[in-house]
């Protein structure tokens, strides 16, 4: 023991002192010359430091647990449990409940007819993990920062700074029984989704339940605008050489919207399924501007299949966001392969070659610690869920070469979710 503490003072002077001693350098000239100003005037400050921040505590936590391997067993087991506490509260509707200030057990008890004890008992383990507030005055808990954000999913109003669809989608029973199947996954290649539940994902929403697929849609829209991934594509690419744009699998037109909202001269198509496009056309009735994008035909839904040429609208630039890394390999040469022969029919009907702006991550081929740790749990929800992956340099130098495409240029963004641009054109 005496051996683990000693280590421990060590490894905090050589390195946790130092990164609290920088932190706290950092913070010092940002209050007074920088986050002052920006507070005042209400601004948000640089995503440069909230990183830096996320990465210092994911180092020092890493650093500890190589010392004493049995917190991170300890940790990973105890993050599980809170997850189904949250899970618990959030399908109970505890955190609706307290948005209208807060409550005493007794009530939440009797709102979400549970059993007293029970219920305190989540409660305070899910405040010890700072998702409420307990006045131990009045024995009342109440919403903070984190529970605020994880309100039950609400179709027929914008949520854009809640996060209540990505944790209501992550804890469905359909979507939590499919991890269940993981280790079936793992031996037989065929997904945790498909194992459990006989087709694939994206089948199962678009015709056995509607609801997740409302829920699947606006978790994109609330994780991309979570980590303002549209902003860093308005702002990373230019959009106005080209009149006529197509988002092939654009989903209910996110992305879409963004791109026709920044410039007035193009139009935008969004080729999706039937059900999709239901879907994207219901949601634009509650939002004026979509609304009027789409009355102005500078926003055109599109029902199509993307692994059929004909079924892809004509187009100058075409955009696949997030698309390819749902599918596996075969698949996905059959999209970019349907997507080349839509660009040789455009090339061949007006003279001019289209081109194509893939957004996906790229993993580093050398296997780059910082880059990988920052996917490879996504690449592991891609396997077991929808059979996809997230793909190396290499892989998808041999995607684009297979399907009769070539890669031009490389933009990568340095701001979760750390996507990069991809231009590509005809071979």
């Amino acid at each position: 023991m005496d051996n683990i503490v000693a280590s421990l003072l060590a490894s905090s002077l050589l390195v946790g002192l130092p990164s609290i001693l920088f932190l706290f350098v950092l913070f010092g000239y940002y209050y007074f010359f920088v986050m002052k100003k920006k507070i005042s005037n209400k601004e948000s400050l640089p995503p440069i430091i909230g990183i830096y921040i996320m990465r210092c505590i994911y180092s020092l936590t890493q650093y500890w647990e190589m010392i004493i391997p049995q917190l991170k067993m300890y940790r990973i087991a105890n993050d599980h449990i809170v997850f189904q506490c949250l899970s618990v509260v959030f399908t109970l509707k505890v955190i609706d409940h307290l948005k209208d200030g807060p409550l005493n057990i007794k009530q939440l008890a009797r709102l979400t007819k549970s059993n007293e004890n029970n219920l305190f008992r989540v409660m305070r383990a899910l405040t010890q993990e700072k998702f409420f507030s307990y006045n131990v005055i009045d024995g009342t808990f109440a919403l903070n920062n984190c529970s605020r954000i994880l309100s039950s999913p609400d179709f027929n109003k914008n949520q854009s700074d809640e996060m209540g669809c990505v944790f209501s989608m992550l804890a469905y029973p359909t979507f939590i029984d499919a991890w269940k199947s993981l280790k079936e996954c793992v031996e037989n290649g065929v997904t945790g989704f498909q194992n459990k539940h006989g087709v694939s994902f994206f089948q199962y929403i678009d015709e056995k339940d509607t609801y997740i697929k409302k829920i699947f849609d606006s978790a994109m829209k609330q994780r991309n605008n979570a980590t303002k991934i549209y902003a860093q594509i308005i702002q990373g690419y230019d959009f106005s050489p080209y009149k006529r744009i197509c988002d092939i699998g654009g989903g209910v037109g996110h992305l879409g919207y963004q791109i026709a909202g920044y410039n007035p001269h193009s139009q935008v198509f969004v080729l999706e399924l039937e059900e999709t496009v239901r879907n994207g056309l219901d949601l634009s009735k509650i939002d004026e501007v979509k609304r009027q994008l789409i009355e102005e035909k500078r926003l055109v839904f599109k029902a199509g299949n993307m692994f059929i040429p004909r079924s892809i609208p004509a187009a100058d630039l075409y955009i696949m966001m997030q698309v390819l890394h749902d599918w596996n390999t075969n698949d996905s040469i059959k999209i970019l392969s349907s997507v080349a022969s839509a660009m040789r029919i455009e090339r061949s009907n007006s003279g001019n070659t289209p081109r194509l702006l893939i957004i996906d991550s790229i993993l580093d081929d050398n296997m780059n610690e910082d880059t990988f740790k920052r996917q490879c749990i996504p690449d592991i929800i891609m396997m077991a869920i929808v059979g996809g992956e997230e793909r190396t340099k290499s892989q998808w130098f041999h995607l684009l070469k297979e399907s009769g495409l070539k890669l031009e240029t490389i933009k990568k963004f340095n701001r979760p979710p750390f996507l990069s641009l991809m231009e590509v054109t005809l071979k």
